[in-house]
């Protein structure tokens, strides 16, 4: 799919949801048609769907997997999306305005070999057209997708872990595994004699001593049942708050923001500036290097050893450029953050159990200590970090 540096659509099918300007065939436009598919995929995607699971979804709601120019019969085909295809939708930057320049390339013009470029090494033409998600429901979604466990082959465990992605050891950083009790213990609860659930009979220990042992890490386990009623009554609670006083939660949590980020916005602005300065100083010097190579007062080990360290400095400060602008952008979108988050979780004052549309939407990590003994008692410090405002205390 051939594109210009300057962000021109110049060839190869249009992406599903946009079209060609009618009055600039270089340019992408939102399709009215089939753009609303693309918002919904990714709306899903943001609930926790993985991607068989919104194929289906658009199957059972029968949309096409593209235009239908003319009347035909209800057939599958017509509406049978696959994950795979899902899967490109959601991982392509086109849906949030940006423009991949090149994803691949050929050996040699005669060659029919083709080496794809990874993912991170893609050169992105950022805001090229109008998006059809935001740019933060894109990234969000991206984060979901790398957090997703891989699907373990031979699993018999009959408890579905609405967790997935979001249980961590809070001592290792591993993230936390689910596991079942052995086949044959009794189904029934030995203090009522009730039959017990599949999340009665599952639970969560840290991947570190799973694998290496207690030598490693403790097993930090936490009962499904436990870390599931937990979750439920802390997001209860702060739902709770948020609509009883929403400007009081709101001074609660900006407060917290505002000592989490209290950076020297100026200081760092002014080290973003001599860092750019100090890059493009090294531009003027790659050009002066080459002109003393050209005229043989450098010689071609010297000069590359040189140009070398210059590289890697630019780098290194391009790096640091990035750090500096992702900080200062933080701290300046704390206060919108946590009126999106209070907006979210007032929606949850009164719910009565958990799904992976919640979850997802409202929590980022959740860190499972060791248990400790204080006091006489066993008690285990479970910390749940929210998106957006971070851990509520």
């Amino acid at each position: 799919m051939a594109r210009s540096r300057q962000g021109k659509f110049l060839g190869g099918p249009t992406p599903y949801g946009l079209m060609r300007d009618p009055n600039d065939h270089g340019h992408l436009i939102i399709d009215p048609e089939t753009a609303p598919t693309v918002k919904l995929v990714f709306d899903l995607a943001l609930n926790g769907c993985g991607t068989m699971k919104i194929a289906k979804h658009l199957l059972e709601r029968k949309i096409p997997i593209t235009r239908i120019k003319e009347p035909v019969e209800s057939e599958v085909r017509y509406y049978s999306w696959s994950g795979s295809v899902i899967g490109k939708m959601l991982r392509n930057p086109v849906y949030k305005g940006d423009h991949v320049v090149c994803k691949c390339h050929q050996k040699a013009i005669r060659s029919n070999t083709v080496n794809f470029i990874p993912r991170d090494q893609w050169e992105i033409i950022e805001n090229s057209h109008e998006a059809i998600v935001s740019r933060e429901q894109w990234d969000r979604v991206q984060k979901l997708i790398d957090r997703r466990p891989p699907i373990m082959q031979g699993n018999s465990c009959p408890f579905y872990n609405l967790f997935h992605g979001l249980v961590y050891c809070a001592t290792c950083g591993k993230s936390m595994q689910v596991r079942y009790e052995k086949v044959g213990r009794t189904g029934k609860n030995r203090f009522t004699g009730e039959m017990r659930e599949p999340i009665d009979k599952a639970y969560y220990i840290c991947q570190t001593y799973n694998r290496l042992g207690k030598n490693a890490c403790t097993s930090h386990k936490i009962e499904a049942r436990d870390l599931y009623n937990l979750v439920l009554s802390d997001i209860m609670e702060h739902g709770k708050m948020a609509l009883q006083d929403a400007e009081a939660f709101y001074g609660r949590l900006t407060h917290r923001l505002e000592q989490r980020y209290s950076i020297d916005e100026k200081s760092l602005k002014k080290e973003q500036d001599a860092l750019a300065k100090r890059n493009q100083e090294i531009d003027e010097m790659f050009m002066s290097l080459y002109a003393d190579k050209a005229k043989g007062i450098l010689t071609e080990q010297r000069f590359l050893r040189m140009t070398e360290t210059l590289e890697q400095e630019q780098a290194d400060n391009k790096v640091r450029m990035q750090a500096i602008t992702d900080e200062l952008r933080i701290a300046s979108s704390a206060d919108s953050d946590v009126r999106r988050f209070i907006g979210e979780i007032r929606e949850y004052a009164s719910i009565t159990e958990l799904d992976e549309a919640i979850l997802n939407r409202l929590i980022d990590k959740i860190f499972i200590s060791t248990v400790e003994v204080i006091d006489g008692e066993k008690v285990q410090k479970v910390r749940i970090v929210y998106n957006f405002v971070g851990e509520i205390m």
